[in-house]
């Protein structure tokens, strides 16, 4: 039941398209944004899983995974 607050900051020219996912799915996406929060209120177990924050840009991608476990 408690809240899990991620973060994710980038920069890059032209500045990066930052994007959360859970596995495949997209959960929070921001162009030329230089940082993108990810709030996750009330985790239960369902919310357990990788999250992976992927900054993009026509130069590269550079992406950081954590795991979440929830009792």
């Amino acid at each position: 039941g408690s809240q899990v607050d991620f973060g994710c900051v980038a920069e890059g020219r032209p500045p990066p398209l930052l994007t959360w996912f859970r596995g495949p799915q997209v959960l929070r996406e921001e162009p030329g944004a230089a940082s993108l929060p990810l709030h996750l209120a009330q985790v239960s177990p369902q919310d357990s899983g990788t999250y992976t924050c992927v900054a993009e840009n026509r130069h590269g991608r550079h992406n950081r995974s954590l795991e979440l476990q929830v009792a």
